[in-house]
């Protein structure tokens, strides 16, 4: 079995910037909403009897900006089928910086949600690309770790973004205490930008386009093992790949394909329910409402902002606990267990709201408790399901409608934010605690969805996972028996020996 190499975790740290670029430009606006600045900016009331229209305004920015991610998923996936992964990863980082540069120089509303769309589409299509890529360049082994640094690269993000929230808080300049966290948006993907004249094509997609020199020489280098030095096992996972894809690209690709294709439309449906289920646990709500709760809790001053920063560092430290374990626990029981542990959190959450806060009996234990409810919502969301979710979107796919199928799952993740954050504001005010009932309610049907219709999947490579949903698999690894190893083997061997007599003849 290939190794994952040294180069290729770096070649993953840093397209995971990618990913970081996304959650840091995501929460920023969140923790903007909780500067006072931002209110007296655009003329908006906290309280009163102008809180209904401020929570409609917020409302449709977070709204519209999903609405821009949408599109930069739906194009982002074509795109990189068409130009290459690396070079729509470059496309995506300029429209983020373009977009988060305009964002933090917004000077009324209006301004402010409509380049709130070009920033979440740059956005959008960066969360698409990411895991795109990181799957097609990880080894089966390591594929969980890999992908896996794009749900901790992700929220780190949103923890950045809380301390720099948290930070431009004390600042005398009421304005730069919300403009800063915006305009700080454009540092991670112009740190991706440069990075992607750095980082290798991805070896899948070239061999797509029939470049198998290029593809091999990536590869070897990404999946090199100082213990083999004649390379055998990267040469089988080669050989596997080439055979796979060359039979893939007889198949149907694109948007079109994946519906009319049963076995596509299954590998569809379990990578689209598991990012809506993920954000139908109200997790989107708690991050994106974080401050407002907090405040409803009976929090001041800072001390809301302080309380989002440790939410979303747990987060961060459960995703990486998260992308370290995930290749030997398997993704089924990971899931399950995130998504029993927020219900339980969920539960608990809402009886507190409804009995202490909202009730007659305003207890400040009642209160306490709830705040620890959340944070270990995000503990169970974080180390179960928000990397996993991510992963298994990204590797059930085949090769030729990956970037499709991945834009999909990312667009009905986008979509789901517009369901259950765009009314959050309002719901939050107006139903409290009945907000986090419904949430408890769709994690259960989650549950129950996952546990009847979700396969194992860790240990196979990209390839072998084809088998799960009925494809043909042209080359066995994993699961090959001795005689076929053989014959493989001597199968690579003539083939790499006919390819020497060619350099030889030259």
């Amino acid at each position: 079995m290939t190794r994952t190499s040294g180069y290729n975790v770096a070649v993953g740290l840093i397209v995971a910037v990618g990913s970081f670029t996304y959650g840091f430009g995501f929460a920023s606006f969140a923790t903007s909403i909780g500067q006072p600045g931002f209110f007296a900016y655009f003329n908006l009331a906290q309280t009163g009897p102008g809180a209904a229209y401020t929570n409609h305004i917020i409302g449709a920015v977070n709204a519209l900006f999903f609405f821009g991610a949408c599109v930069g998923a739906l194009v982002g996936g074509p795109l990189a089928d068409r130009i290459g992964r690396k070079h729509a990863l470059l496309a995506a980082s300029l429209v983020a910086i373009v977009g988060g540069a305009l964002t933090a120089g917004s000077v009324h509303v209006a301004m402010l949600i409509v380049v709130r769309i070009l920033q979440g589409s740059g956005l959008g299509a960066l969360a698409t690309l990411t895991p795109i890529y990181l799957s097609e360049a990880s080894t089966p082994a390591k594929r969980g770790m890999l992908t896996g640094l794009h749900g901790f690269f992700l929220v780190s993000g949103y923890n950045c973004s809380a301390w720099v929230g948290f930070g431009c808080f004390f600042s005398d300049n009421l304005t730069f205490g919300w403009r800063g966290p915006l305009a700080f948006t454009c540092i991670p993907p112009l740190v991706l930008l440069v990075g992607c004249f750095w980082i290798p094509e991805s070896p899948r997609w070239l061999l797509t386009k029939g470049q198998s020199d290029a593809a091999w020489r990536i590869l070897s280098r990404l999946h090199s093992d100082p213990n083999d030095p004649d390379g055998m096992a990267a040469h089988e996972e080669f050989y596997q790949m080439k055979k796979q894809i060359e039979f893939e690209a007889t198949n149907p690709s694109g948007y079109l394909a994946i519906f009319k294709t049963p076995a596509y439309r299954k590998r569809a449906f379990l990578s689209c329910f598991i990012q809506y289920a993920a954000n139908a646990t109200g997790a989107l709500v708690i991050n994106y409402y974080s401050v407002i709760i907090y405040e409803n809790l009976g929090l001041t001053t800072y001390l809301p902002l302080l309380m989002y920063c440790i939410y979303t560092f747990i987060g961060a430290v459960g995703n990486l606990f998260s992308l370290l374990t995930v290749d030997k626990t398997g993704r089924r029981p990971v899931l399950l267990t995130g998504f029993i542990g927020v219900l339980i959190c969920t539960v608990i959450e809402a009886a507190m709201v409804g009995s202490f806060i909202e009730g007659s009996d305003h207890s400040i234990a009642g209160q306490k408790v709830a705040i620890v409810a959340i944070m270990f919502f995000v503990f169970f969301y974080g180390l179960f399901i928000d990397a996993a979710s991510f992963i298994y979107s990204a590797e059930i796919y085949p090769t030729n409608i990956r970037a499709p199928g991945v834009a999909l799952a990312t667009t009905t993740y986008f979509t789901a934010c517009i369901t259950f954050v765009t009314p959050g504001a309002t719901a939050i005010a107006s139903i409290g605690y009945k907000y986090f009932v419904i949430f408890a309610c769709l994690t259960v049907f989650s549950i129950v969805v996952i546990y009847f219709m979700y396969p194992e999947t860790k240990g196979k490579s990209l390839e072998e996972l084809a088998e799960l949903f009925g494809d043909p698999v042209v080359v066995h690894l994993t699961d090959a028996t001795e005689e076929q190893k053989q014959d493989m083997d001597i199968e690579i061997k003539n083939e790499l020996f006919a390819e020497r007599k060619e350099d030889v003849k030259v």
